[in-house]
Parts: C-alpha cells; sequence; structure tokens
C-alpha cells in the first residue's frame, strides 16, 4: 500500500497540470450533483393544519381547480429572497399547465409588509391580485401608502377603488393576514419564503430547478396523506 501511495505521489509531483485538471473536473461533478439533488423536505400529512391552510377559500390562487400538485407559498413583499425567488414561481406556472399557487401573504417584516399585504388582499377584490403581488415584488421603493397607490396604478387596478376596498373589507383582509399567520406558526416555519408542493414542506428560496426538482417530487407522491386513525 505504502508503494502504491508513493508512485501516485511521484506521479502527482511529476504531472502537477493534469493533478490540477482532475481537481477541477471533480469539483464540478461534486457541484453538479449537490445543485441537482432535491432539497431538503419534510414530509407531511393531512393534520388539520394542513387540510385547513389548502383549504381556506379566502387565499388567493393561480392555477387550474384539476392541477395535480398544489403549491402553497409564504411570502413576504419585503423579504429579499422571496423577491429574488417569485419570478422562479411564475415561470413554473406559466410552463406547467397542471400546477396551482395558493398565495399565503405573512407580512413578518414590519409595517411595509403589512401596508403591502394589506393591499394584495385588497386587489383581490378587483380579480387582480396576481397583478398587485407581481408589482409589489418587483418594485424597490418604501412600501408607502402613497407607492402603493402607483404600485396599483402601474399594475392596471384601480387605485380609488383599491383604497376603499381596503377600508371596505378591512376586517375580512385581518381574518384572513391571522389565518395566514396561524398556520405558518401551525407548521412551525421559521420565516419566508415556504413552500408546501404537494406534501412536502421546503423552508427557503427555491430556484426553477428546485422547483421543477419538488414538484416532480409531489407528482410521485401525491397529495398529503390522511393521518392514520
Amino acid at each position: 500500500m505504502k508503494r502504491l501511495f508513493d508512485s501516485l505521489a511521484d506521479w502527482a509531483d511529476a504531472h502537477p497540470r493534469r493533478v490540477l485538471a482532475i481537481a477541477v473536473v471533480v469539483g464540478l461533478a461534486i457541484t453538479f450533483v449537490l445543485q441537482n439533488r432535491p432539497p431538503p423536505a419534510l414530509t407531511l400529512e393531512r393534520t388539520p393544519v394542513v387540510a385547513g391552510l389548502l383549504d381556506d377559500a379566502g387565499t388567493p390562487r393561480v392555477g387550474p381547480a384539476d392541477a395535480d400538485v398544489v403549491v402553497v407559498l409564504f411570502t413576504d413583499y419585503r423579504c429579499p429572497i422571496c423577491r429574488r425567488t417569485d419570478p422562479a414561481l411564475e415561470r413554473l406556472v406559466a410552463r406547467d399547465p397542471k400546477v396551482r399557487v395558493h398565495y399565503k401573504d405573512w407580512p413578518i417584516l414590519g409595517e411595509q409588509s403589512t401596508l403591502a399585504a394589506r393591499a394584495a388582499l385588497a386587489a383581490e377584490r378587483q380579480g387582480k391580485y396576481l397583478a398587485m403581488h407581481r408589482a409589489l415584488m418587483a418594485d424597490n421603493a418604501p412600501l408607502t401608502p402613497a407607492e402603493i397607490g402607483r404600485i396599483a396604478a402601474d399594475a392596471g387596478l384601480d387605485p380609488a377603488r383599491l383604497e376603499a376596498d381596503l377600508i371596505q373589507y378591512d376586517k375580512e383582509i385581518d381574518r384572513q393576514l391571522a389565518a395566514h399567520a396561524n398556520q405558518a406558526f401551525g407548521l412551525g416555519l421559521k420565516g419566508t419564503p415556504a413552500y408546501l408542493v404537494g406534501p412536502h414542506l421546503l423552508q427557503g428560496g427555491l430556484d426553477d430547478a428546485s422547483l421543477e426538482q419538488a414538484v416532480a417530487r409531489a407528482r410521485t407522491a401525491g397529495p398529503p396523506k390522511p393521518q392514520p386513525e
């Protein structure tokens, strides 16, 4: 064995460039495997908490009623990771007609987060939740009431109606945000973003490849299974 190691050492000393090339190839291979490994996930059963968040009629949703994979997203408009990864979810829905997304606004990063989340849920009254959601995620200005009004107008909403709906549906919006927060706490979430993809709970941002892997895995697993009696 010692002779083998000595021979390898002598070869390495004589061929440093080849050793470097091999090291680079091995490193790239390891990186490829790690990047393409499905993200760690917790598999959930259909507990009352999971059933409640999936069946919550007040949660905005995008995608077909007969989708074979449901993605539930907990998000905050001031969360940098949410803002960076939100386009990946938009692209997933655009290319996969059998995915439905439930948007759980969970404003945990201060007053601006809350103002934005309330505006997004008010926009749902105009049938414009997704347009408002995307516009809020893409805007870099402080989310003051005046800025939110400008964002709404640019996104094709009626700002005057948005303001009126915020007043008219004030208590309903508060109840919906409280429900989202209770669902997040019930799942033990530590922050945003977080995703329930089929039965699998993933915390942290997901890029295009990770979302594709998560959806493929959810299709194989099926929806959350009922708890055994």
